[in-house]
Parts: C-alpha cells; sequence; structure tokens
C-alpha cells in the first residue's frame, strides 16, 4: 500500500469515528446545555413568562387525588417525583385500572401491590400559562413540592422543583421536548439540558 492509501484508509477511519463518537441530537436523549446556551434556548420557550408564573403563584384550595401511571419507555427521568400522571390535568380522578400501560393500577387481586394515589392540591383559575396548577407536596426522601402550571388544552406547561423549572414543548397532543433548567432563588437561569424524544 501507498503513502497515499494509507491515508485513505486512516482518514476513513477517523471520519467514521467522529460519526460513531457524536450522536445527533434527533431524538430519546439529552443536550446538556452552558450559561450561553441555555439563553438562546429560553427565547423559545418564552422562559420570562414561565419565570413569572412561578413567582406570582397561585392559591391551591382543592383537593385531588392523581392516580400514577407509569412512563412510555422513551420518556426521560424527570426532576424529583416527577409522574406521567401529571402531563394532563383532565385525567387527574381518572381511576387507571385496568388499561394495560399502567404499572400497579388499582386491583381486585390481592397478589398484586395497588396504586397509591398521590394527595395534591388543584387551582382551577387562569395563569400566565394558561388554566389551572397542581401542588403535590413532597413525599419521603423528595427533595421538594412540585408547582406544576398547565395550558388551556390541559396539557402541562412546566412545573418548578427545589432550583429546577421543567419546561414542556407540545405540537397537538404531541411532546417534542422537554427543557429542564437550573435556576438561582431568584429564578435566573444557570444552565440546563433539554430531551428531544424520537
Amino acid at each position: 500500500m501507498n503513502f497515499f492509501g494509507a491515508l485513505l484508509v486512516t482518514a476513513t477511519i477517523l471520519f467514521h469515528q467522529n460519526l460513531v463518537a457524536e450522536p445527533q441530537h434527533s431524538g430519546g436523549d439529552w443536550k446538556q446545555y452552558n450559561l450561553k446556551q441555555i439563553l438562546g434556548r429560553l427565547k423559545y420557550y418564552a422562559f420570562a413568562k414561565i419565570a413569572q408564573s412561578v413567582r406570582k403563584g397561585v392559591p391551591f384550595l382543592q383537593e385531588r387525588e392523581i392516580f400514577p401511571v407509569s412512563c412510555p419507555s422513551d420518556f426521560p427521568r424527570l426532576a424529583d417525583h416527577f409522574n406521567c400522571s401529571f402531563l394532563e390535568s383532565g385525567k387527574f380522578e381518572e381511576n387507571p385500572a385496568p388499561k394495560e400501560n399502567l404499572s400497579r393500577a388499582y386491583s381486585p387481586d390481592l397478589s398484586l401491590p395497588a396504586a397509591v394515589p398521590i394527595s395534591a392540591k388543584w387551582y382551577e383559575g387562569s395563569t400566565l400559562a394558561g388554566k389551572g396548577a397542581l401542588f403535590v407536596p413532597p413525599k419521603d426522601g423528595d427533595k421538594s413540592e412540585l408547582r406544576l402550571f398547565y395550558l388551556n388544552n390541559g396539557k402541562l406547561s412546566h412545573y418548578v422543583s427545589g432550583d429546577t423549572i421543567v419546561v414542556f414543548d407540545w405540537q397537538g397532543s404531541e411532546l417534542r421536548t422537554i427543557l429542564e433548567v437550573k435556576v438561582d432563588d431568584l429564578l435566573r437561569p444557570l444552565g440546563g439540558r433539554e430531551y428531544f424524544f424520537p
């Protein structure tokens, strides 16, 4: 093999390794952002309005029981005790048994563990995000409570837990991306990451 042939083989191997080593963010993974990068993404998500809705808060008065459901396999693990039953406000008091996609739903079979409803408080009125908000107190081992805010169509807009605000981007009924933003005490962004669904 001559010099040019060896150079071509080496270049091909290096190029192939670079393609394998740097996966595209086309779905199913997190992309990390530093402060400068996250500021660019926050404009897309209208983060100033979201942070203002968290600052303003709402009075949570109505008791609710939320029946936990399992998340789809491509759904990421989110801050604290987030459960996929929080994704739509219209399904809070529905007992999910006996749907197949649920884990540990209520069941008359005593050999199977029954789902324990999540106790929460609901606000029915308007918010800066849309309509309705949910307060879920911390459970054993959780860092803090969840405060969830909903769009007018009942889909989850965003939630706050401790020093993290998690924002959901919907296209119709499909969840496209999730932005997780670390914030300081004044809700100013410090950095974050974004999840892209496949």
